[in-house]
């Protein structure tokens, strides 16, 4: 048994097969080109010369048909288009970079617009709420706040954070006890979660996985495309499934989630971008000129085709008027009434919106993928695309679907600091 390569080792003999199919072919040309020559001037004292560099060119042929099994190598269908046609490959990646610049400008300029926005907006909140400002910002830098919900007997209840604190003070259903503990003034209905050890510990403000304290965010243990669609008895138990977990922790899961998202979209049949959606082709045909008009190098397009693009984009914004804001409305409506053209740069914010037009939506049957995943589990729907781990799956209900995700995340982010009582095991309904 031969040892597994490492990736260097498989990375340079990727570019020595390369680079001998390279030289094969230049090879084959040079052949290719002397036989050529030969048949121009073809006498029958050649025929020996002819039939070596004929020879030479199968064993040439026969080299590179061994050679293709070793490659690794993806060409777009797109240049194998250009390359049938008789036109330089190069044209293609030229095109494309154009494209892509003129689409990352757009986009740039709507990050630079919404942090502006965001930033602005943060000034006026901070000036308008000093006090309220500077508590939110203390507060985000706790997940859990551990405050304590006591019964009209003193007895815990349940944990909680500040703001359900907050509710019950304001309404004058609770006495302050201290800072982070209230006491009900009314007898409760049931026992809350006193029976139940995991809700009434002090929850730890530190990463499940490595254990850091900083850069926290929250993470669905089931994510939320799923249990949206399930019952309220387990939505209730969300609280449950939600763990501190850091920046780079996360990320690093995620990667692992997406797979098994993706195992699910297989076995389920359940498209992740969701199933029955309706593209508007002559949204994104004009989307597509909007932004060629806008892009960098729009100054370099021929008369002709801007023209022709700004043609497209009036017919389209005028057939879909009602697609615009209102301020965008009534420059559409000028130019039917003027009968205007896009030439005046009084227009290009009819552009920029135009650009912004979702060109793919749902349609009237759209269902998205947890949806879909749900529903097949909540009425034990199994099909003959699925492997016996997602029969399984389906054979247990939504809880084998909680369990799973569970599990998984056990399994690959490896957490070495759960809250004590977290099990995958756990109910994940109310009893």
């Amino acid at each position: 048994m031969q040892p597994a390569r490492s990736k260097e080792e498989a990375a340079k003999l990727d570019d020595a097969d390369r680079e001998a199919m390279e030289k094969k072919i230049d090879e084959s040309l040079e052949t290719l080109t002397q036989i050529q020559v030969t048949l121009m001037n073809y006498e029958s004292a050649d025929e020996h010369v002819l039939q070596q560099r004929l020879e030479r060119l199968v064993r040439g042929f026969a080299d590179m048909h061994i050679l293709k099994d070793q490659l690794n190598v993806n060409v777009p269908e797109e240049v194998l288009a250009y390359i049938k046609d008789g036109r330089n490959p190069n044209d293609f990646t030229s095109q494309f970079m154009e494209r892509l610049a003129s689409e990352n400008q757009f986009t740039n300029g709507k990050i630079s617009a919404l942090t502006n926005f965001k930033q602005e907006y943060e000034a006026m909140i901070r000036d308008s709420f000093p006090d309220e400002a500077n508590e939110r910002i203390a507060r985000a830098k706790a997940v859990y706040e551990n405050c304590t919900v006591l019964d009209i007997s003193g007895n815990l209840l349940f944990r909680t954070g500040r703001k359900r604190l907050d509710w019950y003070l304001s309404r004058d259903l609770a006495t302050v006890v201290d800072d982070s503990t209230i006491q009900l003034k009314f007898a409760n209905r049931g026992t809350g979660r006193s029976n139940e050890p995991f809700y009434l510990q002090d929850m730890r403000n530190a990463c499940v996985v490595c254990g850091k304290t900083d850069g926290l965010t929250m993470h669905h243990v089931v994510p939320h495309q799923y249990r949206q669609y399930m019952s309220t008895d387990i939505k209730s138990r969300s609280s449950f499934d939600l763990l501190p977990v850091c920046l780079q922790c996360h990320d690093q899961y995620e990667r692992h989630a997406t797979l098994f998202k993706k195992h699910l979209e297989k076995c389920f049949q359940a498209p992740l971008e969701g199933r029955g959606w309706v593209e508007r082709r002559d949204i994104g045909q004009a989307g597509r000129a909007a932004g060629a008009l806008l892009g960098q190098h729009a100054d370099k397009i021929p008369e002709e085709r801007r023209i022709e693009l700004r043609r497209t984009v009036q017919a389209v914004a005028e057939a879909r008027a009602s697609l615009f804001s209102d301020s965008t409305r009534q420059c559409i409506e000028a130019w039917q009434r003027e009968q205007l053209d896009l030439s005046s740069n009084a227009h290009r914010g009819v552009l920029r919106e135009l650009c912004s037009i979702e060109a793919r939506v749902p349609g009237p049957d759209y269902c998205t993928h947890g949806e879909i995943v749900v529903g097949a589990v909540n009425q034990a729907q199994s099909g003959c695309a699925m492997c016996d781990e997602c029969r399984a799956l389906v054979g247990g209900g939504v809880p084998a679907l909680v369990l799973a995700w569970r599990r998984h995340f056990v399994h690959n982010a490896r957490p070495a600091h759960l809250p004590q009582y977290w099990v995958a095991e756990y109910p994940c309904a109310q009893q």
